[in-house]
């Protein structure tokens, strides 16, 4: 167990391009959030998440280009649990993994 402090976002059913506008406006605040206080790790549960279309997975893209955007030592981790017998979450958490493997964890 981590020392770090822990928010947890859960995610389940579709991210559909009808949660686009939804997801980038959470993701926005929460990050804005997160550094008015302090560091911490995000845990981002998809388990239960079927499906996120590609432009709903750009913008996890975009929240890691943020997070690299501050300085290092403000900079909080990601931390995706996953159903390893989704294979979308499968393929693209690993590719998401590699794109920052210094902010990103992935648990199956």
């Amino acid at each position: 167990m981590s020392s770090t402090p822990e928010l947890e976002l859960r995610l389940s059913g579709n991210a559909d391009n009808a949660a686009l506008t939804p997801l980038r406006e959470l993701v926005g605040r929460l990050h804005r959030k997160i550094c008015e206080v302090a560091t911490c790790q995000i845990v981002i549960d998809i388990r239960r998440l079927e499906f996120m279309s590609a432009s709903c997975f750009n913008v996890l893209v975009s929240w890691i280009a943020l997070i690299q955007d501050l300085a290092p030592e403000a900079r909080y981790k990601l931390r995706f649990k996953s159903d390893p017998a989704i294979p979308w979450q499968r393929r693209s958490l690993r590719t998401l993994s590699c794109f920052a493997t210094d902010l990103i964890t992935v648990e199956a």
